[in-house]
């Protein structure tokens, strides 16, 4: 009999653990709920931060070269088919807060700049909300990498709504409407024909909206002769429908049961892990379970300080600030000293006040320290949790919260979770 992987999550983690699993000859069944951080993302592809990056660069007085991509890695992003992953440079991409960064990779619908060196890139007027192409262009020709590369920014009267209905509605619908061949022949013939008055133009640059179902920008750029691409945005970016999209082929093409449910624990049994669903009183068993369920920004991880416990005047009892958002053997550490980068189980740190940590203090990055809301998470011996029980991507502690240490820690939680004795 195959050897049964269960993988909890889909997001980017869970779906590189479900591909390695697979490839090494497990029957995979994936459990997955809802939406996480994955499908939240903006489509920039990061190694390390990016504002690690631009630090670096202004102590070094130059932008520090990349690693290569590992072949494993490279051979996910060849399956998932929505990624450009450069071989020895970044990506320089384009924000709507009107800044420029690098990414180690991309989404296929993001403009990159890199190739772009004294260029005219030109900015449709867009009657929507989110999209200010005359400040957009104002701030990106200010930016020091547009400087150092001589690239241009200019803001145009071009039509690329067709509907009206389309200046409201949200991103994701708008880009949906692009999946269509129809519409994207219409958009190329648009902006041919504004080209045409800015022969000297050498890319467009839209908002986000170039495919729901898959990334539309190469069409787009084919049809219209220059590159064409969006910029980057926050939460909420169709590139996380993209990466979705993207996500369930790839689980068909190698044939992982999808199980339309949530994680509620995982006990051993028999030899065994017993995973018990949280709709479903049939219990799911496996050899190995790979713990793919995201930190705090997609509930993997639960911030609880006790007033969320609270009655009338004070919480039953003191307790850990912080739980995983399923019952299983691993243990849990992050950050409870805001002067120190040491972590430290989450079962010991009760906390004094009913508010939970000092978050004002603790909360966010500052210098090397990481911050207490992204270091909680599962301790691990490399993905290793427990006897049977990998982690990956964001639910592991004090690991870079990226796209390729997702991919990364899931390669490698799918290779232990098959070789697991």
């Amino acid at each position: 009999m195959m050897r049964r992987v269960l993988v909890a999550g889909a997001g980017i983690a869970g779906v590189a653990a479900a591909f390695r699993a697979r490839e090494l000859g497990c029957e995979v069944v994936v459990v997955s709920f809802h939406p996480g951080a994955s499908a939240l993302s903006g489509g920039a592809v990061d190694d390390l931060p990016w504002e690690q990056i631009v630090r670096a660069a202004r102590v070094f007085g130059d932008i520090p070269l990349p690693r290569a991509i590992e072949p494993g890695i490279a051979d996910f992003a060849r399956a998932l088919r929505i990624w450009d992953l450069p071989a020895s440079d970044r990506a320089w991409i384009a924000t709507t807060a009107g800044r420029i960064r690098p990414a180690r990779g991309r989404d296929l619908s993001l403009l990159d700049l890199a190739p772009l060196e004294g260029a005219l890139v030109l900015l449709p007027r867009v009657d929507r909300a989110g999209f200010d192409a005359d400040a957009l262009a104002a701030c990106l020709g200010d930016d020091p990498f547009a400087r150092a590369r001589r690239i241009r920014f200019a803001a145009v009267d071009l039509p690329v709504i067709r509907f009206d209905d389309e200046r409201r509605i949200a991103d994701g619908d708008l880009a949906a409407r692009h999946d269509d061949e129809a519409r994207i022949a219409w958009l190329a013939a648009r902006l041919r024909e504004g080209l045409a008055r800015r022969a000297q133009a050498g890319a467009v640059l839209l908002g986000p909206f170039l495919g729901a179902r898959a990334p539309r920008a190469g069409a787009l750029s084919k049809a219209v002769g220059v590159p064409v691409g969006e910029a980057l945005i926050g939460v909420g970016s169709p590139a996380g429908l993209r990466f979705e999209a993207a996500r369930d082929r790839l689980l068909r093409v190698i044939k992982a049961r999808v199980v339309r449910d949530r994680v509620a624990s995982v006990d051993v049994q028999h030899g065994l892990l017993s995973v018990t669903l949280a709709q479903s009183e049939t219990k799911l068993m496996a050899e190995a379970v790979v713990l793919a369920v995201g930190g705090l920004a997609s509930g993997g991880m639960i911030y609880t300080p006790p007033e969320h416990e609270a009655r009338a005047e004070l919480p039953p009892a003191g307790g850990a600030s912080f739980s995983l958002s399923l019952r299983a053997p691993v243990v849990l550490v992050g950050q409870t000293a805001p002067i120190t980068a040491q972590l430290t189980p989450l079962s010991a740190g009760i906390t004094s006040s009913l508010h939970g940590p000092e978050l004002d203090l603790t909360a966010w990055p500052s210098d090397d320290r990481g911050g207490a809301l992204e270091s909680a998470g599962v301790r691990c011996d490399g993905v290793r949790a427990a006897p049977g029980i990998m982690a990956a991507g964001d639910v592991i502690a004090a690991r870079p919260r990226t796209v390729l240490e997702a991919v990364r820690s899931g390669l490698a939680a799918g290779a232990a979770a098959a070789a697991e004795p």
